[in-house]
């Protein structure tokens, strides 16, 4: 699932409780995710120096599950519609 959210102008949050819970949610994430870009680092450095790369698959499956529910900001400016070709 991937939620669509408007950045939040902070002017606009009034209530304190309503910030606290912003706050401890995007905590939440934010520990999720450097936990599990820690663990891929040190897969990747495991697998580079014993030369056993299959070591990575199951840290990066865990990676893409995290960013299953990952937050998207809408594009804005000139390049919104910009589109890349890849040629190998």
């Amino acid at each position: 699932m991937v939620l669509i959210m408007e950045l939040i102008d902070p002017k606009e949050v009034k209530k304190v409780t309503e910030a606290r819970k912003i706050i401890a949610d995007l905590q939440v994430r934010l520990l999720s995710r450097e936990q599990t870009l820690d663990d891929l680092a040190r897969a990747v450095e495991i697998a580079e120096i014993t030369k056993q790369f299959e070591l990575v698959t199951g840290f990066r499956m865990a990676a893409e599950e995290q960013l299953q529910d990952r937050i998207v900001v809408p594009a804005q400016g000139e390049n919104v519609d910009m589109k890349i070709r890849i040629y190998e």
